[in-house]
């Protein structure tokens, strides 16, 4: 049972929302005690246990590596949200204050519009029954990679940088709206420019920008809505798919 827990355990420590700062430790603890409690009587445990403490230790911390690599790789939909946010953000002009006084900016928690594209996809990923679709992953994982298995550490990571890949892909999807509206507003400027010179393109060109992204941002997030139900719903069966060829 300490193999299951430490693999559960892992998984949900890195996993949003659950790895999130407002989930305090001890109920995360509880939950992945639960599950641990409620998955056991359903896998295979095998006969070929370790019995040594150095054999024990070994597979808890294979157990722990899988339980890491798979939240990590569900934690990708939303660290691709949390970019998107970003890059709207630098290209808006609206996290400005990092150039001219770098402690004023995000930090670690990011801009806040990249914690509002974080927050929107832990609602949509609630909405479309992902996590029950995470609890069915962690579940098939040990159908994937038995306890005490052994994956091949190459394919791993090949599986992890073609997820990174489909995070960046997915990521430039959901700002790819306010880059071609920015584009639009920075061709209208140009050509303003040209034709107005007193006109001011700077002064004015900063807040035309701004609002015209926010604009489209406001008026196409149920393109995002749909792209983020997509990527929730199809990540965790993508990625214990991809566990299963790890072996």
């Amino acid at each position: 049972m300490l193999a299951v827990l430490a693999r559960i355990g892992a998984a949900l420590a890195v996993t949003p929302p659950f790895a999130g700062l407002a989930v305090p430790r001890r109920v995360r603890a509880m939950l992945a005690i639960g599950l641990t409690i409620g998955l056991t009587p359903g896998l295979s445990l095998g006969t070929s246990q370790a019995t040594s403490p150095g054999g024990v230790a070994l597979v808890i911390g294979g157990e722990m590596l899988i339980g890491l690599a798979m939240g990590m790789a569900i934690g990708m939909v939303f660290a691709a949200a949390s970019w998107a946010g970003e890059l709207i953000s630098h290209q808006l002009g609206l996290n400005l204050a990092e150039a001219y006084d770098p402690a004023a900016g995000g930090g670690a928690e990011g801009t806040p519009l990249a914690r509002a594209y974080w927050m929107l996809a832990v609602v949509v990923f609630l909405a479309a029954n992902g996590h029950h679709a995470m609890l069915r992953g962690l579940r098939g994982s040990f159908d994937a990679i038995p306890l005490g298995g052994t994956i091949n550490g190459a394919t791993m990571v090949t599986m992890l940088v073609g997820l990174l890949q489909a995070g960046e892909m997915l990521a430039l999807q959901l700002a790819a709206p306010a880059f071609i509206a920015t584009l639009a507003a920075d061709v209208v400027l140009g050509l303003t420019a040209k034709t107005l010179p007193q006109a001011g393109g700077l002064a004015v060109g900063l807040p035309l920008r701004a609002m015209t992204g926010l604009l489209v941002l406001v008026a196409g997030i149920a393109t995002s809505i749909a792209v983020l139900q997509g990527a929730t719903t199809n990540w965790t069966p993508l990625v214990q798919a991809l566990l299963g060829g790890t072996k």
